[in-house]
C-alpha cells in the first residue's frame, strides 16, 4: 500500500511540475513576444514586464536552465520576425494590436 501511495504521490508531482512548467514557459514565450511588439510596433503599455514580473513571482526562473531560457527567446523572436517580414510592418503591427490591448488590460489593471 505504501509503495502505490508513493507512486501516486511522484506522479502528481510530476503532473503538477509538468502544468507549473507549461504556464510557465507560455508567460516567457508571451513576455518575449510582447517585448518584441513594443519594440517593433512602438506598443507602450509595458505588458512585456507585466507578464515577467508575473513569471518571476510564480518562480518560474527555476523551471529552466539558462539555455532553454535562450532557446525559448531565439524561437519566439525568429517567429515573431518571420511573420513580420511575411506580411509586413503595418499589418503585423494591426493584427497583434488587440491582443495586445486584452493582455494589458489583464496583467496592468486587473493583476493577473
Amino acid at each position: 500500500m505504501q509503495k502505490i501511495l508513493l507512486v501516486i504521490y511522484i506522479l502528481v508531482g510530476i503532473n503538477l511540475y509538468g502544468a507549473n512548467k507549461a504556464k510557465c514557459e507560455e508567460l516567457f514565450r508571451s513576455a518575449i513576444h510582447n517585448f518584441y511588439l513594443e519594440n517593433s510596433c512602438k506598443f507602450d503599455k509595458h505588458v512585456s514586464t507585466a507578464i515577467r514580473k508575473v513569471f518571476e513571482e510564480q518562480d518560474c526562473t527555476r523551471l529552466f536552465t539558462d539555455d532553454d531560457m535562450k532557446r525559448l527567446n531565439n524561437e519566439v523572436l525568429g517567429d515573431s520576425y518571420q511573420k513580420m517580414s511575411k506580411i509586413g510592418r503595418d499589418e503585423f503591427c494591426k493584427s497583434n494590436k488587440v491582443k495586445y490591448d486584452e493582455l494589458g488590460k489583464r496583467y496592468l489593471q486587473n493583476g493577473h
